[in-house]
Formats: C-alpha cells, sequence, structure tokens
C-alpha cells in the first residue's frame, strides 16, 4: 500500500512539474510576444510606409531567387537536351535581367532595413534618455550609471540588430523559401514532401531547445556586461585611491573575473547560435541524401528529366541559406528579448515624484518657505531621515542648519526641490504646497550649490550659464567676480573658454566650488539652497566668496547648511538637528548661552581650529 502511495505521489509530482514548466513556458512565449507586439507599435510604427516597400523589394528578391532554378531546368532540357537555338538566347538574357532586378531589389532592402533599424534605434535611446533626465533620484540612484550606460548602448544596438534581423528573415527569407518549396512542389511532389517532411518539422524543433538556451545565456551575458561597465567606471573614478592603497592586482583579478563571466556568457549564446546552422545543415543532407535516391529511380523510370532534377537540386541548394537565416530568427529573437526586457523595465518604470494634475505655477510673492510637520523615510530604511521637523524661513532671511552629519540637513534641501516627497506633513513657499506646484516653475525658482559641486566637461562659461537662458558674457564674468572664479580663470590657456575636463578633473576643489558658486549667483533664484558651499575653500577664498554670498542673499530666502560654523554666526536663526529632528533654534548668541547641543558643537569645533 506504502509503495502503491509512493508511486502516486511520484506520479503527481512529476505531474506536476511538468505543469509548472508549462507554465513557465508558456509565461515566458507571452512575455516575448508582448515585447515584439510593443516594439513594433512603439517604434516601427513611423516606418510603415517603408516597411511596406521593403517588403516589396523583398517579394521581388524571392520571385528571383524562385525564378533561377527554373531557368535551370529550362537550359538543360531545352537547350542542352533540346538544341533549341532560340532558348539559347532568351534564357541568358533572362537570367542576367532576373539577377539585376534581384541585385537592386536586395540593395533597397538593405538601405531600408539599415534605416529603420538604426531610426528606431534612435528613437528608443531618445525616450531611454529622457526616462533616466526625468526619473526620480529615488530609483535611478537603484544602479549604478555604469549599468545604465551598458542597457543604453548595448541592450538597445541588440534590440536594433534583432528588429533589423528579424524583419528581413521574416520578409525576405521566409518569403524565398516559399518561393523555392513552391517551385520544387511544381516540379516533383514526391522530391518536395521529402525535403518539407525531414526538415522543417525537426529544424523547428531545434530552434526551439537552442532559443531557450540563447534567451538564458543573452540575459545573462548583458546583466555581466553591465557589472563590467560599472566596475570601469568606479576603478576610472577611484584610480587615485587605486594607485594609493596599492590595489592595481586586485582591481585587474575583479575585472579578469568578470570579463571571463562575460565570455562564458556570450560563448553559449553564440554556441547556441553557431548550432542552428549545421543543425539545419545536417537535416538538409538528410534530404539530398533521400532525394537524390528517388530521384534517381524516378529518372530510370522515365518519370522525371535531366533538368527537372536539376532545377530541383538548384532550388535545394539556394533554399539553404535563407533557411538557415530562418533558423536563426528564434536565438536572435530571444537575444532581443532578453535585452528589450532591460530595456523596458527602465521606460516603464512609475515616478513617485510627478506633477499634480491641476499644478499650477509657483507663484514666488516674497519666497517663504514653511516645513510644516515633516516626516520623511527612505525606502528600504526602517527608521525616518527626518521626524515631525517643523521650520519657519521667513521671506528674505537667511535660516541655517547645522548638526553631525546624517542629522536630515541634506535631506530638507532635496525635499524642497522636489527631489524625493514627503511622507507626511508639507512644505509650503508662500503658502503654495509645493506637491500642487509644476516642477520646473519650482525648481526655476531656487539655486542650488553642493557640497561636492558638479561641472560638466565643457567650457567654463557654458558651466556657469547652465539653467540660464538669457544671459550675455558680461553676465558670466560678473557672476564669476562674485564669486571670487573671475582672476583664476582669465589666467587660463582658454579663459572662459578653457574645457574643464571630466567632473572638472583640471580645476582644483576650491575652483570648482567658485564656478558653482557662480552658476548660482548668475541664475538669481529668489530662493538660495546652499549645502556646505565653502566647504572646499581655503581660508582666503572662503572669505571672498562668504562676502558675495551674504551679499547675494540679501533680499532673498536662503536655507544654509554648514559644517564651519564661523560661516553662519550671522544667520538670521540656526535650527540645530539630531537624528532627523529639530533639538534647538535661536540666534548664533541665543544658543551659546543655552549651553547645549549647538555650544558643544562651537567648542569642539573652535577647539580643534585652535590646535
Amino acid at each position: 500500500m506504502s509503495k502503491s502511495l509512493d508511486i502516486d505521489d511520484s506520479l503527481t509530482v512529476t505531474h506536476n512539474q511538468r505543469h509548472d514548466v508549462q507554465e513557465r513556458y508558456h509565461k515566458r512565449r507571452s512575455r516575448s510576444l508582448a515585447l515584439i507586439e510593443r516594439m513594433l507599435r512603439s517604434y516601427l510604427r513611423p516606418y510603415l510606409g517603408l516597411l511596406g516597400l521593403s517588403i516589396v523589394a523583398n517579394i521581388i528578391v524571392a520571385a528571383t531567387t524562385g525564378a533561377l532554378p527554373w531557368f535551370i531546368q529550362m537550359a538543360i532540357d531545352e537547350v542542352f537536351n533540346g538544341k533549341n537555338e532560340t532558348m539559347l538566347l532568351i534564357i541568358p538574357i533572362a537570367v542576367v535581367s532576373v539577377s539585376i532586378l534581384k541585385s537592386l531589389a536586395t540593395y533597397g532592402s538593405n538601405v531600408i532595413m539599415n534605416f529603420v533599424g538604426q531610426g528606431s534605434t534612435a528613437n528608443l535611446q531618445r525616450d531611454l534618455f529622457a526616462r533616466l533626465m526625468r526619473g526620480d533620484l529615488a530609483y535611478v540612484s537603484t544602479q549604478h550609471s555604469g549599468a545604465y550606460i551598458s542597457i543604453f548602448m548595448n541592450d538597445a544596438t541588440r534590440l536594433r540588430d534583432t528588429v533589423s534581423g528579424t524583419i528581413i528573415a521574416l520578409a525576405r527569407h521566409l518569403l524565398t523559401i516559399v518561393a523555392l518549396i513552391g517551385f520544387m512542389f511544381t516540379i516533383n511532389w514526391h522530391l518536395a514532401l521529402i525535403y518539407t517532411v525531414i526538415v522543417v518539422p525537426m529544424g523547428i524543433v531545434s530552434m526551439r531547445r537552442l532559443g531557450k538556451v540563447t534567451r538564458s545565456a543573452s540575459r545573462q551575458g548583458l546583466e555581466e556586461t553591465s557589472e563590467l561597465s560599472t566596475f570601469i567606471m568606479e576603478s576610472l573614478s577611484g584610480l587615485r585611491i587605486v594607485k594609493a592603497y596599492g590595489q592595481e592586482d586586485q582591481q585587474i583579478s575583479r575585472a579578469r573575473a568578470t570579463i571571463d563571466r562575460v565570455l562564458d556568457y556570450t560563448m553559449r549564446a553564440l554556441k547556441a547560435r553557431a548550432a542552428a546552422s549545421p543543425a539545419i545543415e545536417g537535416l538538409a543532407g538528410l534530404a539530398v541524401g533521400a532525394i537524390i535516391y528517388v530521384g534517381g529511380y524516378q529518372s530510370m523510370q522515365g518519370n522525371l528529366t535531366a533538368g527537372e532534377f536539376m532545377g530541383f537540386i538548384t532550388a535545394l541548394l539556394a533554399v539553404y541559406q535563407p533557411l538557415r537565416s530562418v533558423a536563426n530568427i528564434q536565438t536572435i529573437l530571444q537575444e532581443g528579448v532578453a535585452a528589450g526586457t532591460r530595456v523596458f523595465t527602465i521606460l516603464d518604470q512609475t515616478d513617485a515624484v510627478t506633477d499634480a494634475t491641476d499644478a499650477k505655477t509657483l507663484t514666488i510673492k516674497k519666497g517663504a518657505i514653511h516645513f510644516e510637520k515633516v516626516t520623511f523615510q527612505y525606502d528600504g530604511r526602517d527608521i525616518p531621515a527626518l521626524q515631525d521637523v517643523s521650520i519657519q524661513v521667513p521671506a528674505g532671511k537667511t535660516i541655517a542648519l547645522v548638526g553631525q552629519s546624517g542629522s536630515g540637513k541634506s535631506t530638507l534641501l532635496n525635499l524642497v526641490l522636489r527631489f524625493f516627497d514627503v511622507s507626511q506633513g508639507s512644505i509650503q513657499i508662500d503658502g503654495q504646497d509645493i506637491r500642487s506646484v509644476d516642477l520646473n516653475s519650482l525648481r526655476r525658482a531656487t539655486a542650488l550649490v553642493t557640497q561636492d559641486p558638479f561641472l560638466f566637461d565643457d567650457t567654463i562659461a557654458n558651466n556657469i550659464s547652465y539653467g540660464k537662458e538669457d544671459f550675455s558674457q558680461a553676465d558670466i564674468e560678473q557672476a564669476a567676480k562674485q564669486a571670487a572664479a573671475h582672476d583664476f580663470i582669465i589666467d587660463m590657456p582658454d579663459g572662459y573658454q578653457t574645457r574643464v575636463g571630466e567632473s572638472g578633473l583640471r580645476l582644483s576643489g576650491g575652483q570648482k566650488q567658485r564656478i558653482a558658486i557662480a552658476r548660482a549667483m548668475l541664475k538669481d533664484a529668489p530662493i538660495l539652497l546652499l549645502d556646505e558651499a565653502t566647504s572646499a575653500l581655503d581660508t582666503a577664498s572662503e572669505q571672498k566668496v562668504q562676502s558675495a554670498l551674504t551679499e547675494l542673499m540679501k533680499g532673498r530666502t536662503s536655507l544654509v547648511i554648514a559644517h564651519r560654523l564661523s560661516t553662519i554666526m550671522h544667520a538670521d536663526e540656526i535650527f540645530v538637528m539630531e537624528n532627523g529632528q529639530v533639538v534647538e533654534h535661536g540666534t548664533h548668541a541665543q544658543l551659546l548661552d543655552k549651553q547645549s547641543v549647538y555650544a558643544d558643537l562651537y567648542d569642539r569645533q573652535f577647539a580643534n581650529e585652535a590646535e
């Protein structure tokens, strides 16, 4: 009895496993078809006219390819055996004419399909880049920039090759196969049936199996390529640290390991693709052997002429190349599905920070900011970064935020710009909840200078004017003078037209910071957000910039984060933060009199500076 139960259980498990495998297959197939349909609908629709022309050209290619075996048959039966002098002239002229027509149609189809492939990929890359630029920081920061570059370059290109290869294979090669096999059946349906029974069904089964291997290997290979791209970017960016800590060999070893994994997965996909042609060739060999035997027997019986047999063999040989291309569709398609899945995952990501349907333009009357019981928690973290924070920033006043690292100061600035949205509470500017106003108008009203200034690999002038639409060279120079940057700029080889290099690599930390401050000065926004804006400056430069900032902040609402307390001593009010909460606030003198957190920070900082 127990054995019977064991057998039943085993059968049940086997049946369930088979069912699960089938279900997973159908899901993968459904996803593949959905992705292909979306690619056709979204990125190939603008090229429907060109695709129609390409299909016409491919019909011509298929028809002319199918005509050549017929000419061979006619040449042998009418010229070599029938000694027909008229056909001796007509057939060569017809062959040359058909060949020229086929060449022109092939050229036209190739040009059209390459244009469609390149154009659809360019549109896809435009959408992908726009999606990243407009995406939430919370989502974009979940992946390394190297991974995005890999998807942008490698995956999008792989998708282009899939689109071009699949359409050509279906539109040209499949039509050619139909034309040639149709010709085979008109000559001798017995021989044609042998070919279609042996090659086509067994080829389809082989291609399905190879396609599964290709899809898995391609997906893993693309993921490892992203890892490699990320690793190379980090290694180059941190090259000074790598060398300073003597980790060159370790970085090289890690790179080799990643490269080896990429190679392994790439070779798996290539082996699966390479196996497609030999599989078809082997099956075709079986068919040819059977056809020679049956054809020879029919010829001995007087049922098949030499011309018919040669025409059939010519068609058989001609069908091999398009059949091999069609056989590769499954493997090419699976590579494209693996790439498309990664691309469309990014395109389909929904933003958490968006404009409300009835969003209005932010109207700045005075520029007062009000944080009302603001609580914020980053995704994936158990402890809120901010907890019930209420701060009034009066219009035209300077409010400073101080506290240890991680106390929530920079998070407050990020929330003002709506890089993230508050979890609870609200932030208002002149009584307008920033979640109810247009994002562009909100960000036009603010100027941000961060602790780690970012400069684009462009000229100094373009970096200063970044984000400003209406300006003159005099405006740029005036902003640079206010930021104590003009003097070192004019000493550079090309002055304001000097390129700063990747992330401003050709400039010192203090020079980069002053250009970033000049950028904020030129923007001339009513609200200033300064996150450790003078942290990278030496004492002399800091004094120059601080006096410029003081002048700039007059009449503007300024929210300032500072590590050096000396830079915010004259702020209208100082808020001290700990663990995401405001623990005390007041003027510099009032906070010192309290002899609490701020006084402790002040004493420790100036004691260290005195040492």
